[in-house]
Formats: structure tokens, C-alpha cells, sequence
């Protein structure tokens, strides 16, 4: 295939994973290798990494992570690896940021979600239940005052409720 056919975000990640199986550091490869990914990302136009951490993303699926790592890697001394576990861990750890990153910005219609309806969908769209910290890291856009205030209305309307008191406190859809 030549290279004017494969984006050059794939081949940059191919490339990369040349870097890996080299050892100067211990876990420095992997974080170099990382560092590399996200700055071809930028240079290819992919820039949901600026937003949600990728890192963050391989560190929340490690096992998956380590597990495509030692599919690529095997035979490598003699040229018979296979690079696709390696490479389809990263288109999957992409589209998670881009999932991520769509649940924090969400537009409708064309229209920008209020603050409030982002809250609200947050807390709504979760299968468990959410803190008000986690709420805050999912949109870091919007104030932990904002937060508050939406979940109290929604507590007191019947909407969610409350599980827990104090730093424990959660809230879940009913």
C-alpha cells in the first residue's frame, strides 16, 4: 500500500511502535512513544487530546494496551510481527477521546447545549452514579457552583437522587 493511500497519523503511530520494544528507561519508551503519538495527532489535525487526556484513555483500558503491545511485538526479532493489534489499539484509544470528548461538548441541531442540559445529560447518561467532582472533570467548562446548583434542582424535582453525604455523596438517575 503506498503511503499516499494510509493517513500519515497511522504511519507515524507504525513508525512509533518501532520505538517501543527499545528499553533506555523503565516505562520511558512507552511515555516517549505516547508524547510521539499525541504530537502526530496535532501535526495530522487531530486535536482531542487537548481536551481529553489520551493517556488517560490507554491508562483506563491498560490491560487492552499491554495485551496489543505483546500481539506486535511477538516475533519481532525475526520481521513475522503483526503491527495491527498495535495500531487498532490506537485507532480504539482515538475514538474514545473523540467519544469523551463529545460527551463534554455536545451540540444540537447546531446549537450548543446550555451548561445546565450538559449537567443534566452527564448525571441522566450515566450508568452509575456520579459525584459532583466527576461531573466537574467531565465538563471542565462548567463551574462546580453551576454543578451544584443543577443538581440540587434536579434532586429536588425528582429527577435523580442523592446516595451518600459529604465528599461521598453521589447522584444517579431514578
Amino acid at each position: 500500500m503506498s503511503a499516499s493511500v494510509v493517513n500519515d497519523t497511522v504511519i507515524g503511530r507504525f513508525t512509533n511502535s518501532f520505538c517501543i520494544p527499545i528499553v533506555p528507561l523503565p516505562d520511558g519508551n512507552g511515555r516517549m512513544s505516547r508524547l510521539l503519538s499525541l504530537l502526530l495527532l496535532y501535526k495530522n489535525g487531530f486535536d482531542a487530546g487537548k481536551y481529553v487526556s489520551f493517556e488517560e484513555q490507554i491508562n483506563n483500558y491498560k490491560a487492552y494496551y499491554y495485551e496489543s503491545l505483546r500481539q506486535s511485538s511477538d516475533s519481532w526479532e525475526s520481521g513475522a510481527n503483526s503491527y495491527f493489534p498495535f495500531i487498532e489499539n490506537f485507532l480504539s484509544m482515538l475514538y474514545m477521546c473523540y467519544k469523551e470528548l463529545d460527551k463534554r461538548f455536545a451540540v444540537v441541531h447546531g446549537k450548543k447545549i446550555t451548561k445546565k442540559a450538559r449537567v443534566e445529560a452527564a448525571i441522566l447518561n450515566s450508568l452509575t452514579p456520579l459525584s459532583k467532582a466527576e461531573i466537574c472533570k467531565i465538563l471542565p467548562d462548567v463551574s462546580p457552583t453551576t454543578v451544584e446548583a443543577v443538581l440540587g434542582a434536579m434532586v429536588k424535582s425528582g429527577t435523580i437522587k442523592r446516595i451518600g453525604s459529604s465528599r461521598a455523596t453521589r447522584y444517579i438517575k431514578v
